[in-house]
């Protein structure tokens, strides 16, 4: 998959059974009622995003296999202009979030939480990693390139 630009519309297909859309959604509305947080609106089926700044996104997905999140602009901007706009911010943004802006991936910032997303027991460990990262994540951007 290196050689394959990977889309945030492609992060949920792999290996394990996929998820139903019924699971993915008795997912996300669990998320949504534990953070309550009007920021968070829809983004995919398999996604939700939490809006830092008009266009900056901390884009959250759900996969079979992991949970994750990564930084992206408003909808309908491409890659190579976030991570030109985001270059202006390194490494210190990098070190302050703690992943790199480029990895194997066409997602700035990507970090992923391997889980098997198939059993609902592990939805609960899922949500506190979802929720601690996306909330670094969001005080991190907000301090380094919303507040500047």
């Amino acid at each position: 998959m290196a050689d394959r630009q990977l889309d945030e519309w492609d992060i949920a297909h792999g290996g394990l059974r996929s998820l139903s859309s019924r699971e993915i959604k008795v997912f996300w509305d669990g998320y949504l009622a534990r953070r309550n947080d009007p920021r968070i609106r829809h983004g995919s089926l398999y996604s939700r995003w939490r809006h830092v700044a008009d266009d900056l996104v901390v884009s959250l997905y759900l996969t079979n296999r992991s949970v994750g999140l990564f930084v992206r602009g408003q909808r309908g901007e491409g890659y190579a202009t976030t991570v030109n706009r985001l270059s202006a911010f390194e490494p210190a943004l990098g070190k302050a979030l703690g992943v790199s802006l480029r990895g194997e991936y066409a997602l700035c910032y990507l970090s992923n939480h391997p889980v098997a997303m198939i059993d609902p027991a592990n939805w609960l460990q899922a949500y506190e990693w979802l929720e601690r990262q996306e909330k670094h994540f969001s005080h991190v951007l907000s301090d380094m390139i919303v507040g500047a």
